[in-house]
């Protein structure tokens, strides 16, 4: 009886909100003069020197966007430091910079909390101190539509559409993931700490052990003979994957049951299951955790869908790629809109890879890359049509991640910028394939922006990016600077399959993507920037330390600027969820927090680009493209200067007829505007 109460409760529950969703519309429905789409794309780098997509465009390659700088205004942006995608986001659709809007990294420490802990994610609209502009659109009575966009969840709208967003901590999540054959110890140790979302969150890659079959239907695989199982379940879901003596894969969700045969590198169709999430785990591996009983009872259980491919498949080694839905009914706000999509479009690849990056290890990783990558954009572009028709938005915001995976991969950037040491390892005719494949890319984005140009009741196209990507060569292992020093001190937790830090004895500690915290008498406590002369001196020292880090090998300073925790401002951060320390690294070096028993400081990058830590002033590799487009906007108006991310913002709200609000900075592009 008491079920049957509590099933009519959520039933009565559901209609209410049923009910408030079919009326949103009516409460915002003002659509004004000008419906904009805004079309960002992650990590599309444009500048006039190496990826000059202009010149492209009016050579032909890029059809679409040639009508777009014939017929509005275009130029280059650039980025605020550090300027990577939550911190560059956060400043194009806000209008501000991170000392105002808060947005000072992906994963931030804040004064007065535990060092050690993650305080805010630079991905979550609750980490942002001012309103974004889907906010003060609603607030004028303006629907706005997000699709991808980081920052836009959780959901802060009442009203609009929000496709997924990224990494904002809201939702039913399952990222795509590589089974591993456990025995290839040189790719686990190149792995190493890299092998969960952002290094602490759920698996990227798992690696898992080749066993002898057992419990398989005996005609499931014909007259093959089966060489060893392994057992690929996640999520909850059940897979099983048998490799036969020719090397095909047979995969399973009870052995008895077929669901596909595939060779290396092919790929299944998308196909149902059923999996599980526990509501009540962050998936963090550094923070406390429920009971494995409470876990049970609070997960959730939901209908998806799941895509498999064979990177390869050997007597000794097994590596295989599993795709997720990237949407579900806890993804996109109103629920039902990720079944509407699905419907109509198909199942979501929203980008390809992940951070950190997986699909670099062997070279048939590339084809997979290229694979993936390539189902991201198809269903984006698709996303466009139904994104307009179905919605009464006057603003649409529109962002893929798969161009900075592209750019930041280890297959191409490096061989493709001039500036970088590995750029004359390959022939010519090996660049030309490599810029075949990066300009492929490229084509797919302007295939979007052809999409936006068809639909009718879009007014105004704004063609931007978050940031550019500069080639990468070596990675800084400061943390193991710092333990050389005997400022940093960690152990390996076989539990966790990392090496730990011991907060309690360490002094200094460097945290992505550029602080560094120091404390002289142990990093265990909370977050208090000092100013006695104990601290003073101990930060001296570092500081020393750092400007005299050079790269063996090239005999470069990779430190280009340390800057203390007093002067933040002086790059536009806010002092309060920054390190002690500041710090960017020289053009092709990146820092990062991995460790090692050896304490090696350099190490080639397997990562092929980069752009967190380095400062936008100095480098034009990090600028990225702006294109207006509409009634009222000057033809084939070229801007003379390189404008900065939040004119962007100013320009649009001037369009939409919107106040900026007291907080912004930057000013309306009135030069585009034609008289």
């Amino acid at each position: 009886m008491r079920i049957g109460l509590v099933i009519k409760y959520f039933f009565v529950l559901s209609i209410i909100a049923y009910s408030m969703v079919l009326s949103r519309s009516e409460s915002v429905a003002k659509v004004s003069g000008n419906r904009i789409y805004w079309f960002i794309p992650d990590g599309l780098r444009s500048e006039p020197i190496v990826f000059k997509i202009y010149e492209w465009a009016r050579s032909g390659e890029l059809p679409n966007l040639k009508f777009l700088i014939e017929n509005g205004s275009y130029g280059y942006s650039k980025p605020v430091f550090p300027s990577h995608t939550p911190t560059n986001f956060a400043t194009l659709t806000t209008g501000t910079t991170p000392d105002v809007h808060g947005i000072a990294d992906g994963a931030m420490r804040i004064s007065g909390y535990p060092i050690k802990m993650v305080s805010r994610g630079g991905f979550s609209s609750g980490s942002r101190l001012v309103p974004s502009i889907w906010d003060i659109s609603e607030k004028n009575n303006l629907l706005t539509s997000m699709i991808s966009v980081p920052g836009s969840t959780p959901p802060t709208v009442q009203s609009g559409e929000v496709v997924r967003g990224r990494w904002g901590n809201w939702g039913v999540d399952f990222p795509a993931i590589v089974f591993q054959s456990e025995k290839d110890e040189a790719v686990t140790a190149e792995i190493g700490q890299n092998k969960r979302v952002f290094t602490f969150g759920s698996d990227l890659t798992r690696f898992v052990s080749l066993n002898s079959p057992t419990g398989w239907k005996k005609n499931l695989f014909g007259s093959q003979k089966p060489l060893y199982e392994v057992n690929l379940t996640n999520w909850g879901f059940k897979l099983y994957a048998a490799i036969l003596d020719n090397f095909e894969v047979v995969f399973s969700s009870d052995k008895i049951n077929l669901l596909f045969k595939l060779k290396k590198s092919e790929w299944s169709d998308w196909t149902n299951g059923d999996f599980k999430w526990n509501a009540k785990s962050d998936y963090n591996i550094n923070t406390p955790k429920k009971s494995d009983l409470e876990n049970d009872l609070s997960s959730l259980e939901l209908h998806s869908q799941f895509k498999i491919n064979v990177i390869l498949a050997g007597e000794k080694s097994l590596r295989i790629r599993v795709l997720y839905n990237s949407i579900n009914e806890f993804l996109t706000f109103p629920d039902f809109l990720a079944e509407k999509l699905t419907a109509s479009i198909g199942p979501m690849t929203d980008f390809v890879d992940n951070y950190p990056p997986q699909l670099i290890y062997y070279k048939e990783d590339k084809k997979t890359f290229l694979d993936e990558m390539n189902m991201s954009f198809e269903w984006h572009r698709k996303a466009v049509h139904e994104m307009v028709k179905n919605s009464n938005s006057s603003l649409i915001i529109h962002s893929i991640y798969s161009p900075n995976q592209m750019l930041t991969s280890r297959w191409w950037l490096p061989y493709l910028d001039p500036r970088s040491p590995l750029y004359s390892s390959i022939h010519e005719d090996e660049r030309k394939q490599l810029w075949d494949e990066v300009k492929s890319m490229y084509k797919k984005i302007d295939l979007i922006l052809g999409e936006i140009m068809k639909e009718p009741d879009i007014n105004t196209i704004v063609f931007s990016s978050d940031h550019g990507v500069a080639p990468l060569y070596r990675e800084v292992r400061l943390n193991n600077l710092f333990a050389k020093k005997g400022w940093l001190k960690f152990v390996y937790n076989s539990k966790l399959d990392q090496f730990v830090i011991d907060w309690e004895n360490s002094k200094v500690v460097f945290l992505q993507m550029n602080n560094i915290y120091i404390n002289p008498d142990g990093l265990g406590g909370n977050l208090v920037h000092r100013k006695d002369k104990k601290y003073e001196s101990l930060r001296e020292e570092v500081i020393t330390a750092l400007k005299n880090l050079e790269d063996e090998n090239t005999k470069t300073k990779v430190v280009e600027l340390v800057l203390k925790n007093e002067d933040a401002s002086k790059l536009n951060l806010p002092g309060d969820r920054v390190g002690d320390l500041i710090v960017a690294n020289t053009f092709l070096y990146c820092f990062t927090e991995d460790t090692s028993t050896d304490l090696v400081i350099f190490k080639a990058s397997l990562k092929g680009g980069y752009k967190q830590a380095i400062l936008p002033a100095n480098e034009f590799a990090l600028q990225t493209p702006f294109v207006i487009y509409g009634k009222g906007i000057k033809k084939n108006f070229e801007l003379a200067q390189t404008i900065d991310h939040v004119d962007q913002y100013q320009t649009i709200m001037h369009i939409l007829k919107m106040p900026a609000g007291n907080y912004t900075k930057g000013h309306v592009l009135q030069e585009v505007f034609a008289d």
